[in-house]
């Protein structure tokens, strides 16, 4: 999904040209990193994120870029028209004020800035199973997890995308999507690090242990016998302020 966002990302920026960007819910910086060798030097890359060590950790890998420790509640501390443009990634759902944060990304955009929003879909998540009812339990299970660093959660965010930014006289825009497809089971694989995550709703009482070491055996099995598939499905806004 990466390489498709950057791909997005470029197609509304002009090489060497200045820009002030803000990346929300920056993580460690990839995206700002990207495209910190695309524009002009002169560019603002700001990125903010809530996690302090994740902050303390982009600030020493990409030291040129400003990385901000900060929690948005209902409002940025930015003038108005300050941005080209605003992008995130995998955020939006752990902000309880959906309507705020709009509100305040047309705020703080240029005349005719440009958002980008993508969001994984999570409910979208397909493991190939033949204990259909157990993974599809596992796979909502997952959608509605609230984990302890979240503010807010919702698994279906992808899909909400649009009516969330368009419609309501701030933005006109399009949607486009990108599904990850894999079929390696190991670590560091997005679907087997995602399984492998559920591990804690099982110490929570909230999955059958049984059930769990059920559906890991299959994928383990399955990996070795070359069928082994997973697929998960990002959504993404993208679009103008008018």
């Amino acid at each position: 999904m990466k390489q498709l966002l950057n791909e997005k990302l470029l197609t509304f920026i002009d090489s060497d040209k200045e820009y002030t960007i803000l990346d929300f819910g920056c993580g460690s910086g990839e995206l700002l990193e990207t495209l910190s060798k695309v524009v002009s030097k002169n560019s603002k890359l700001i990125g903010i994120d809530t996690i302090a060590d994740v902050v303390k950790q982009a600030k020493i890998k990409l030291p040129k870029i400003d990385f901000r420790q900060e929690q948005f509640i209902n409002s940025f501390n930015f003038p108005n028209a300050s941005f080209d443009i605003v992008i995130s990634v995998d955020t939006f759902e752990c902000i309880i004020n959906k309507e705020s944060l709009v509100n305040e990304i047309h705020r703080i955009l240029k005349p005719n800035g440009k958002v980008i929003f993508a969001h994984w879909d999570w409910d979208t998540q397909v493991y190939n199973s033949m204990h259909k009812n157990i993974i599809r339990a596992f796979v909502a299970k997952f959608s509605d997890w609230q984990q302890p660093w979240m503010d807010s959660s919702d698994g279906l965010m992808g899909r909400k995308l649009w009516g969330q930014f368009q419609g309501k006289d701030k933005f006109q825009g399009h949607m486009d999507s990108f599904s990850l497809l894999e079929t390696e089971y190991k670590t560091g694989m997005y679907g087997y690090d995602r399984l492998h995550d559920l591990a804690s709703l099982v110490k929570k009482g909230d999955i059958n242990s049984k059930e769990y070491d059920l559906i890991l055996h299959e994928m383990k099995s399955l990996s070795i016998s070359e069928q082994y598939f997973y697929s998960l499905t990002s959504f993404i806004y993208c679009g103008t302020k008018i």
